[in-house]
């Protein structure tokens, strides 16, 4: 009982998308979606799309002057930069539809991806954000994701044509982001 207990505290204190505080983890657990409707930080709509006049959308920290690595070149040297700061460039793949407070950039070669996570649960993106280029920066984690997790995610992120949700029987392993700054570029015509 103790272990099930401990293991549902952990799991909703690792809820990328839920506000939740520690006394309330096991209701969070129980009732995961309600927790984006009920969330009292969630950005309004208008704020949550909002974008500059030159059309790009900017997040969080300034960029720093780094240059960013494409995913390709953060996957490859994943142990090496686990736990360091990165900036990386690529295509918004999907967004988490609820409120955008994830989001996941694909590289040129398909299975290459980094999840991208607000680090305070201040930062989100337009929902909108599928298809176009970003580069995000924050702290680099290669890291095992829960397959309660990996589903919670997966029943986030908007199908696109033709697509079944996919159903998760094991854990996963990742590479993330814990995003402290972000710029979204227009949509390309």
């Amino acid at each position: 009982m103790r272990k099930v207990l401990l293991s549902s505290v952990v799991l909703a204190s690792i809820m990328a998308c839920s506000s939740e505080k520690p006394a309330a983890a096991e209701a969070a657990v129980a009732a995961p979606v309600a927790a984006h409707e009920a969330n009292p930080q969630e950005p309004q709509k208008a704020e949550r799309e909002r974008v500059d006049a030159d059309g790009i959308a900017r997040r969080g920290k300034p960029l720093s002057a780094e240059v960013a690595l494409t995913v390709a070149q953060a996957a490859a040297k994943a142990k090496d930069l686990d736990g360091k700061s990165i900036k990386v460039a690529g295509t918004v793949e999907s967004v988490c539809q609820p409120m955008g407070c994830w989001f996941v950039i694909q590289g040129a070669t398909p299975g290459e991806s980094i999840r991208v996570m607000s680090k305070g649960h201040d930062v989100f993106m337009p929902r909108s954000s599928a298809g176009r280029d970003v580069v995000a920066e924050g702290e680099f984690k290669v890291k095992t994701v829960s397959k309660e997790m990996a589903q919670h995610f997966e029943d986030e992120r908007e199908l696109k044509a033709g697509e079944t949700r996919k159903a998760f029987t094991a854990d996963v392993q990742e590479l993330s982001l814990a995003l402290t700054a972000a710029e979204l570029q227009p949509k390309k015509s």
